[in-house]
């Protein structure tokens, strides 16, 4: 599968400017077999999902969030319980949270605004980080595919799109074809045995 885990859409974001029925269309013409809906405090309704899911079949359309805790970008997946809108985190009481129930925690762009990581990830580990993305410095992919070495996390690219010209530049691939939340969660941890880090390891 080749999916987009970081989509914003304007009906939810107020920093996107196309909508989420354009970003669906623009990833199924660029070859996308699905995107996952993260937009900035706000999970997409589940009736909406599932007429999405739907109307568009066999493309998938999977809902996530990005929450900002502690000068970091945090996206979630896993989680539907909606206490997560909330914006007051600390990251880890989001850590904690998300562990709770579950989901999954992917660091976006790091190093987006300063040279620095500002939690603790060696004590509160997501399971991946972002390492390509339009947000995501050029010039820090080295030092974040070490990061992730250092931690023990998967490696991601997504678009981080808020307009449908974005959409289709980086994806990643998902082996199998995830049907629904569980099984999407199962193969984001699994790609972290998919990363150089990883391939070190067995040598």
């Amino acid at each position: 599968m080749k999916i987009d885990l970081h989509v914003h859409c304007s009906e939810r974001s107020s920093c996107a400017v196309s909508n989420a029925e354009s970003q669906i269309r623009a990833a199924i013409e660029h070859g996308l077999d699905a995107i996952a809906f993260t937009d900035h405090f706000r999970l997409v309704p589940s009736g909406e999902l599932a007429a999405f899911n739907e109307q568009f079949a066999p493309f998938r359309v999977y809902s996530g969030i990005e929450i900002t805790a502690d000068k970091e970008d945090w996206l979630v997946f896993g989680v539907q319980d909606p206490r997560i809108e909330r914006r007051l985190w600390t990251y880890p009481d989001l850590w904690h949270f998300v562990r709770d129930r579950g989901g999954v925690i992917i660091l976006a762009h790091p190093f987006r605004w300063e040279p620095l990581i500002h939690v603790d990830l060696e004590k509160y580990p997501p399971d991946g980080v972002e390492f390509r993305s339009h947000n995501t410095p050029v010039e820090r992919q080295e030092g974040i595919i070490r990061l992730a070495c250092r931690y023990g996390l998967g490696l991601f690219q997504n678009s981080d799109s808020h307009h449908v010209r974005m959409i289709g530049q980086y994806y990643n691939e998902l082996p199998g074809y995830p049907d629904g939340e569980t099984a999407l969660l199962e193969s984001l941890r699994a790609l972290k045995t998919l990363t150089p880090c990883a391939e070190k390891q067995r040598r």
